[in-house]
């Protein structure tokens, strides 16, 4: 809070400066003074210009060091600790994140005082955008006990172009804003349709609180720099100030006209904007279409105290053709139940009296033909979903809805989908049996224990080894999703990224980035180039398949023979401790196919034991970014592989390296050697290790 204290005090002190320079311009100018007015206008604007490299510079300082404490503390609590330390480091994670939103925002603010940010045109959907916020902000509305609604009808095209991300940075403001400022109540995210053709759609996004609101005064000030309501706000919820202005500053760019808030002390606040976007042309909804048609006539009963949930979602099932009734409680469901008949019944969780679960349980208990039944969680209640599927519901849905996620749930609840390629047994990823998916990576080891992983999960992989290769194959062939590696030779990830997405929406094509480097510039810097996730590696397998499950594009699959064969194994495997390699968590990587990963151990020892001798040839030849790579696949490929301290050491190397610091190279490189020797040697012992027990039975 100092340093923001300062940094306003210097902004302060500018602007008098500023003041008094246009005080001294006498009021009856002359062709001197007009020429000295010029002067000083330059003078001004050059002074505006170097407040706003000030602030960039120093914000980029600041973050770099705000990184290394948030990656070390991460690090630190995933080791053994006590409640107390575990307690001081969550603190210090916390604080440090606030931190660096704090420094965020000022970096934003310094690049639009520099006319430095621009407004990109790109393909993207508009439900995926207020997705991610449910993503985003469901733990923290559900924590305060605010009921979170997204409200997006179906007469408005989602598919539009524009630039998802600056509109994502608008919303993720207010919804914050938003949460912060209420107590109790309700966050509602709507879309209106105000004005549409054939190629562009005029919509009106608004963000809706039941919080503390705000006076005339208030709303006077409320776009201004590092001001907020009154000083008791800042004090009571802290915050820089800079959020609004900067939303305001974005939409000003996107459109021209700013935000708009209508407000009432006590009755909360909602706040707008007004966006033109053009609509994609030329797309697919045969797939949407059908599945509506489908459902159409179906009669379903929804169960939700919340009145502006209730009618939200009573309209969406509406626009589905759906006979549909509503009512608040469970009593009254039970009621309605034994009058009329329901294919299917979406239950709240949370409801007074009777609780969603008590429901479920006693309909399927009770009714001789109980219709399929849909239990509406939310983020929290994992526990609560395994018990739903134990009693025997069909489907659950995480709130807030989505049209997408309602269409698809009730689809699967009911058995409409028209899928007929049957999933493989014990598969985690039914829907996506046999689904093509495209894996870049540049690097053979990391290719093959990707690919192992993915094949297991049921997915058909094919492999680009660079941006260039990726970029090509995505346009002679549809895949539903896309690994994407960073640090590539002939193009790397980030640009080959951003060609694709220039060409397919987020929703056509996903596109999840899989790389060694997982600090937050790293997540930031990919999710800018328009992927929409980030996978660390070492590859963690219950990681991955979350990722597929949200992200993965659904569709009919046709069955493609898989390279793999490796069984599928079920049992959990005592493996031998080693200090220095975790040895359990590559043979997961890789589906405990032992011979394969000494043949994976073999080969990485085969690439790397030369290191010195292939950096200095780099180093001799200029190659400085090379060098870095080379140490950057080594890491990755070793992670992938177990080997924690010599991807540790590789890692020290790339670091080195990308600071130009070549003496910390050349004291280091030598320490790779006896780490390959270790990691091959362990492999063989793992192998003999694996016949023993082969002979004698294995220890389960």
């Amino acid at each position: 809070m100092q340093l923001l204290a300062a940094i306003k005090s210097w902004f302060k002190r500018q602007r008098v400066t500023d003041h008094e320079h246009t005080l001294k311009s006498p009021t009856e100018p002359t062709a001197n003074t007009m020429l000295e007015r010029e002067h000083q206008l330059q003078a001004i604007a050059a002074a505006n210009q170097a407040k706003s490299e000030f602030l960039a510079n120093v914000s980029h300082e600041i973050r770099t060091p705000i990184n290394a404490i948030l990656g070390m503390t991460q690090l630190c609590l995933k080791t053994d600790l006590d409640a107390q330390q575990r307690s001081f480091l969550r603190s210090i994670d916390s604080s440090s994140k606030l931190l660096l939103g704090i420094v965020n925002d000022l970096l934003d603010f310094a690049k639009i005082e520099s006319g430095n940010l621009t407004i990109e045109k790109i393909p993207f959907d508009l439900e995926e955008v207020l997705a991610n916020l449910a993503d985003m902000f469901a733990y923290r509305a559900y924590d305060k006990n605010l009921e979170f609604v997204i409200n997006l009808p179906t007469n408005i095209p989602t598919r539009l172009v524009g630039d998802p991300l600056r509109l994502n940075q608008v919303l993720v403001n207010l919804v914050s804003n938003a949460i912060k400022f209420t107590e109790s109540g309700e966050i509602v995210i709507a879309a209106t349709l105000l004005d549409i053709n054939e190629r562009e759609v005029f919509l009106r996004l608004s963000v809706t609180d039941t919080g503390i609101g705000m006076d005339e005064s208030q709303r006077a000030r409320l776009f201004d720099a590092f001001t907020q309501a009154d000083a008791s706000t800042t004090r009571r919820f802290g915050g820089t100030g800079l959020g609004l202005a900067i939303s305001q500053r974005i939409v000003k760019l996107m459109n021209q006209h700013g935000l708009g808030v209508i407000s009432t002390i006590g009755q909360g606040s909602t706040f707008f904007l007004e966006l033109q976007f053009p609509i994609q042309q030329g797309l697919d909804t045969s797939s949407r279409d059908s599945l509506i048609k489908r459902l159409s006539n179906k009669h379903v009963l929804a169960i939700e105290d919340n009145l502006t949930t209730r009618e939200m979602l009573t309209e969406l099932l509406r626009s589905y053709a759906v006979n549909v009734m509503s009512c608040r409680t469970a009593e009254e469901a039970l009621h309605m139940l034994q009058q009329h008949h329901f294919d299917a019944v979406i239950v709240d969780w949370q409801l007074p009296g009777m609780s969603g679960i008590e429901f479920c349980q006693l309909v399927l208990a009770q009714e001789p033909e109980a219709p399929r039944l849909v239990l509406a969680t939310s983020y929290h209640a994992t526990d609560l979903i395994e018990q739903a599927q134990q009693l025997g519901v069909a489907e659950y849905i995480v709130k807030p809805y989505t049209s997408s996620a309602l269409l698809r749930v009730l689809s699967s609840a009911l058995s409409l989908s028209s899928h007929e390629t049957q999933p493989t047994p014990n598969s985690p990823l039914q829907d996506f049996c046999h689904a093509p998916v495209l894996l870049v990576e540049d690097n053979d080891i990391n290719q093959m224990i990707a690919k192992e992983m993915l094949q297991q999960a049921g997915l058909a992989v094919d492999i680009a080894k660079n941006g260039q290769e990726a970029v090509e194959m995505v346009n002679a062939k549809t895949y539903a999703l896309v690994f994407m590696d960073i640090q590539m030779p002939v193009m790397d990830g980030l640009t080959a990224a951003e060609i694709i997405r220039g060409h397919f929406s987020y929703q056509q094509l996903p596109i999840i980035a899989m790389t060694a480097n997982s600090s937050s510039e790293d997540i930031e810097r990919s999710l800018a180039a328009g992927m929409q996730d980030h996978l660390s590696k070492p590859i963690d397998e219950s990681q991955l398949i979350n990722a597929i499950k949200k992200w993965c594009v659904r569709g009919v699959y046709s069955e493609r023979k898989a390279n793999s064969s490796a069984p599928a194994q079920q049992e959990v495997i005592s493996y031998p401790n080693h200090i220095d390699i975790d040895f359990r968590g590559a043979m997961e990587r890789l589906g405990h196919n032992i011979p394969l990963y000494q043949s994976l151990v073999e080969r990485l020892y085969a690439d790397y034991h030369q290191a010195p001798q292939q950096v200095v040839d780099f180093l001799s030849k200029g190659q400085h970014q090379q060098a870095k790579r080379f140490f950057h696949s080594l890491k990755g490929a070793a992670a992938n592989l177990g080997l924690t301290k010599l991807s540790n050491v590789a890692a020290q190397l790339e670091n080195s390296m990308g600071r130009g610091a070549i003496d910390e190279v050349a004291d280091n490189i030598t320490r790779l050697d006896p780490l390959l020797e270790q990691a091959k040697q362990a492999a063989t012992d793992l192998a003999l290790w694996h016949q023993r027990q082969q002979a004698t039975g294995p220890k389960l």
